[in-house]
């Protein structure tokens, strides 16, 4: 077991979008989304963060899951809407067992879209956190 006090043992971080000037877009096509494995990890947080922008400008956040590195896709979680001015940080969160792992599900990935027509800067990061007891493995 890792030690609990380690944050570099229990949390891997990965940027999950890179920054990117959205305008009435999304960050990727959900097929072409990054997507990463959740075998060994409890929970996966994705945290956004824009830039400043207007209050007509509405930022959707989606998390997908995923079978392996290029099978299908299905929605793991509704929507957030984020429709305020100025810097906005949004969180999205899924536990492990969120998935629907029955049909082979074993990887997550954000969509990030701005409904709008106002440029803006925006990014995510992932943050994988192990179980603090060993877990079941999925299958690889």
């Amino acid at each position: 077991m890792a030690n609990i006090h380690k944050p570099s043992e229990n949390i891997k971080t990965d940027v999950a979008s890179a920054q990117a000037t959205l305008n009435n877009s999304s960050n990727a096509a959900i097929a072409s989304l990054t997507y990463f494995s959740m075998k060994h990890y409890d929970l996966a947080w994705f945290l956004v963060f824009t830039g400043a922008r207007t209050a007509a400008a509405s930022l959707t956040c989606q998390m997908y899951q995923r079978v392996g590195a290029a099978g299908g896709t299905a929605v793991l979680k509704a929507a957030a809407t984020v429709a305020t001015a100025d810097a906005v940080d949004a969180t999205l969160f899924a536990r492990g067992e969120d998935l629907t792992v029955n049909s082979g599900y074993d990887r997550v990935g954000i969509r990030i879209t701005e409904t709008a027509t106002q440029n803006f800067v925006v990014g995510a990061l992932l943050l994988r956190l192990r179980a603090r007891y060993k877990q079941a493995t999925l299958l690889a």
